[in-house]
């Protein structure tokens, strides 16, 4: 059965509604800030033990600017600080000076925007809609983690957590705060409290988290505001549970002095492993997670990270993506990661994987990595989603956990319907037999659990003699259990006696490939069924030539 939708804060009526109060007064790139900053006033007066009046105080006045500013003014630091980075006040006086406070005060005065009928998950949600209606110069999906994503990685990262325990919980790009509160419903279901943490660049992204934080009942100063990678906003501190979505493909030349001068300082700093190319920072994220672990006689800590394909294999030998990845694989960090079905992002439909590292697992983990297809387990998103195809269902999460939990080879029997969507499934280990009665379905690897030296392998370079000026240069990727040396005498030598191995350009890169464990080759046909759609084919060919009517194919 499929998972209810999140009702939304606001549809895309409703705030089409508030965008013809605001026609021929704002600009309409000025609509989405507006409808946030009342939004988030009517939830701020709900959320009192005794719910407040501030809008309708305001609508009712004859000096709504001054009586809203006045309010503003009797309210707490912490809130005044949300509201003003939100430019509540800015924006009242523009509607003022065209006439529109008092209605727009009115307008949302009348809506039960609640924070205990619409929770974090619901505000992102909005904030997606307004991007997407009045920002069209930025994609949407920038800030919003599919909900079943941050299930799935809070199932994953607390999965050694049980009813009282209670941990910091930490978000480097929390951006409306729907990761960290959605996590944190889901815990407290179990009996798993945390304190939230994070850091957000975006003003108005970080302002709506801290509104959340402290609608929630958490400090609103545990969001730092600004760049993450280049001021880190919780330096010092250490977490035993973090969770993040960062951006795909981030641009970090606008800091590259800020990043490379902290990589030069090696340990002392987050990046000594590596820095990868500056047309994508999102490693960075994850070496920035791995610095603020708890350390293992603390009791370690856990991670959930969101990344895309170039993650696990992007950049050559001597990249800094590959020197990252051969960092988490030497330090024994990299305990999980995940393929998740395409098209489940608003915003791409690129491959993403979640990696679940943890540097306290026990020692006979500590040597091995698992990676889990899920690629097939999906259901078509309902209509109304944006651009979102795909998502799982907490069935899907459930069979993705249960892989995890154990320490063996799993396969999965699946039962496709036409659209190729999974009927029906049924998970089972790798060495045992399909029970009798299973499904009739296609059994193929689930997840796998391999040595992470497997992942590593030399990088041989091999010259031949200078033709037109130019040394012939071809580079091979060859396994860790070869001796490079032993491996050129034996494939090289015998068939090209003039050419040598480079051994100063010998070295160790990392990547993890799925494709190299995990099939997705559909069955091959029936040559029955082969032969009669050939000689459909032929029959059309032949009805289209002249006379084709009265021929008959061969």
């Amino acid at each position: 059965m499929a998972d209810a939708p999140a009702r939304p804060l606001l549809s895309a009526a409703a705030i089409w509604r508030v965008a013809d109060l605001l026609r021929g007064g704002m600009e309409p790139v000025e609509y989405g800030p507006v409808i946030l900053a009342f939004t988030m006033l009517r939830r701020l007066e709900l959320s009192r033990a005794r719910p407040a009046c501030w809008l309708d105080a305001v609508a009712c006045s004859s000096d709504p600017v001054g009586r809203l500013d006045r309010l503003i003014a009797g309210l707490p630091a912490s809130v005044r600080d949300i509201l003003s980075h939100l430019e509540v006040m800015p924006l009242a006086r523009r509607l003022a000076r065209t006439g529109r406070l008092a209605a727009m005060a009115a307008h949302f005065a009348a809506l039960d925007l609640s924070p205990a009928r619409y929770g974090s998950e619901a505000m992102a949600r909005l904030f997606e809609e307004l991007v997407h209606h009045f920002a069209t110069s930025q994609r949407t999906g920038a800030h919003f983690t599919p909900p079943e994503v941050t299930d799935l990685m809070v199932d994953l990262v607390f999965a050694p957590d049980g009813p009282g325990t209670h941990h910091a919980l930490y978000d480097p790009t929390a951006g409306t705060g729907a990761l960290l509160g959605r996590a944190a419903d889901r815990l407290l279901a179990r009996g798993v409290t945390v304190d939230l943490f994070g850091q957000e660049i975006g003003l108005r992204a970080c302002a709506l988290c801290r509104a959340d934080m402290l609608l929630r009942g958490h400090a609103p100063g545990h969001i730092a505001s600004g760049d993450t990678l280049a001021h880190d906003g919780h330096a010092g501190r250490r977490f035993a549970r973090m969770l993040s979505n960062p951006p795909f493909g981030l641009d970090w030349r606008h800091i590259r002095d800020t990043i490379q001068a902290e990589h030069a300082r090696g340990n002392a700093g987050r990046f000594a492993p590596g820095l990868p190319r500056v047309s994508d920072g999102s490693m960075l994220f994850m070496l920035h997670l791995v610095a603020h672990m708890r350390g293992r006689r603390a009791g370690g800590a856990r991670i959930g990270v969101v990344t895309h394909g170039a993650a696990l294999s992007g950049g050559g030998p001597e990249s800094g993506e590959s020197a990252i990845r051969r960092y988490l694989v030497d330090q024994g960090l990299i305990d999980t990661i995940i393929a998740l079905p395409t098209d489940m992002f608003v915003n791409t439909g690129i491959a993403t994987y979640v990696w679940i590292l943890d540097n306290n697992r026990p020692a006979a983990r500590r040597d091995r990595v698992r990676l889990v297809d899920a690629t097939g387990l999906w259901q078509r998103a309902p209509s109304g989603s944006g651009e979102k195809r795909r998502e799982m269902t907490q069935a899907h999460i459930a069979a993705v956990v249960q892989a995890c939990m154990v320490d063996t080879a799993m396969d999965i029997i699946r039962c496709d319907g036409t659209d190729g969507t999974p009927e029906s499934w049924q998970v089972l280990a790798h060495d045992i037999p399909a029970p009798d009665g299973a499904m009739d379905g296609r059994r193929i690897a689930f997840s796998r659990i391999l040595p992470r030296r497997e992942f590593l392998y030399h990088s041989l370079t091999v010259m031949r003699p200078a033709r037109d000026d130019a040394p012939a240069r071809t580079a091979f990727r060859v396994g860790m259990e070869h001796d490079p040396q032993a491996w050129f005498s034996q494939m090289i030598r015998p068939y090209d006696p003039e050419a040598w191995l480079d051994t100063g350009r010998t070295g160790i890169g990392c990547a993890i490939s799925f494709a190299r464990y995990f099939s997705h080759d559909a069955p091959a046909r029936p040559l029955a069924e082969i032969e009669a759609d050939l000689r459909q084919s032929m029959a059309r060919l032949v009805a289209l030539m002249p006379d084709g009517n009265d021929a008959e194919p061969e």
